[in-house]
C-alpha cells in the first residue's frame, strides 16, 4: 500500500468534505462542477488549471528547493509551450526568423558556477517567448516554425548574446473552461511579459526559470503567482547611432544583461 497517497488522499478528501459541508453545496452545483472538470480533460486543461490555482508554482518550489543554495538562479515553471529540438546557434544568435515589428532586445550575460563565480565554458541556453502580439510560435500560424525559440550554446566564458525582440504579456485560457472559470470568479487571466529559458552546464543543476520584463501591467498579479523579483530584468533604451549601426539597426532598441547562477551536482549530492 502507498502510505504517502493514501494520507494525502484522506487529507484532501477531509478539506474537501469541510467545504461542501461549510458552503452547503447542492447536487446541482455538484454536477455543475463535475461537468467543469469533464471539459477540463477534454480540452486538455489540467495543467493550466493547476497554474491558474497557484499549484504549479508552489509545487516547483518544493521540488527545487533542495537545489537552490540561495546564490543560484531561481527556478521557475516550465509551462505547456516548450518545444525540444528548436534549432541550435552559437552565441551571437539572433531568434528572431522575420522582420519582427516590435522592438528589439539584445540580450547578454554569463553562466557561472554558484560555488565560485567561475564561467561555465559551453553552457546551453534553451529560450523560447512570444512574439510582441503575445502569441508563442507554435499557437500562431503567422508566425515561421521555431520563431523566437532557440537553443544557443555559449562561449569558451560561458558569455551569451541573443538577438530578439520585447515580447508581450498574454491572456491564458483565451478559450475554454479555465477562461470561463477564471472569469466566473471574477479573476484576470494575464500574464506579464516573460522569457523562457533552460540553462545547461556538465556537472551543474539544469536550471528552468522565466525572465520577466519590467513595468509590464501584470507584473505585481500574474494569473499563476510566478514572478520573483530576482528574475525580473532590467532593460534600457539604446538610441546612440554608432550602436544601433553597430548591430545593423536603423531604430533605437533595448538591451538587458543578466547571469545564469548554476549549482554544482556535486554540492546537491553531499547537501553542501
Amino acid at each position: 500500500m502507498n502510505e504517502r497517497l493514501l494520507a494525502i488522499t484522506e487529507k484532501l478528501n477531509q478539506h474537501l468534505l469541510d467545504v461542501i459541508e461549510e458552503f452547503q453545496v447542492t447536487e446541482a452545483e455538484l454536477m455543475k462542477a463535475l461537468e467543469f472538470f469533464t471539459q477540463v480533460g477534454q480540452q486538455q486543461q489540467y495543467q493550466l488549471l493547476a497554474d491558474v490555482l497557484h499549484v504549479s508554482v508552489l509545487v516547483d518550489e518544493i521540488t527545487h528547493a533542495s537545489q537552490h543554495d540561495g546564490k543560484a538562479t531561481e527556478h521557475n515553471v516550465e509551462g505547456p509551450l516548450y518545444r525540444s529540438e528548436a534549432p541550435l546557434m552559437k552565441t551571437p544568435a539572433n531568434l528572431c526568423l522575420h522582420d519582427p515589428t516590435g522592438d528589439i532586445l539584445i540580450m547578454s550575460g554569463q553562466v557561472v558556477s554558484s560555488e565560485d563565480g567561475q564561467p561555465l565554458a559551453n553552457a546551453e541556453l534553451d529560450v523560447w517567448q512570444t512574439n510582441e502580439h503575445g502569441y508563442y510560435e507554435n499557437e500562431d500560424p503567422s508566425q515561421p516554425e521555431f520563431n523566437l525559440r532557440g537553443r544557443i550554446l555559449c562561449d569558451e566564458e560561458g558569455r551569451f548574446e541573443i538577438r530578439t525582440i520585447v515580447p508581450l504579456g498574454y491572456e491564458i485560457g483565451r478559450t475554454g473552461p479555465v477562461g470561463d472559470f477564471l472569469k466566473a470568479i471574477g479573476r484576470h487571466s494575464w500574464r506579464p511579459a516573460h522569457i523562457h529559458f533552460k540553462v545547461f552546464a556538465e556537472g551543474f543543476v539544469p536550471l528552468t526559470t522565466q525572465l520577466f520584463i519590467p513595468n509590464d501591467p501584470w507584473i505585481d498579479s500574474d494569473t499563476i503567482n510566478a514572478v520573483k523579483k530576482s528574475l525580473i530584468l532590467n532593460l534600457e533604451k539604446c538610441e546612440a547611432p554608432d550602436e544601433m549601426k553597430k548591430h545593423g539597426l536603423d531604430k533605437p532598441f533595448y538591451t538587458s544583461s543578466y547571469d545564469f547562477i548554476l549549482r554544482p551536482l556535486s554540492a546537491v549530492r553531499t547537501g553542501i
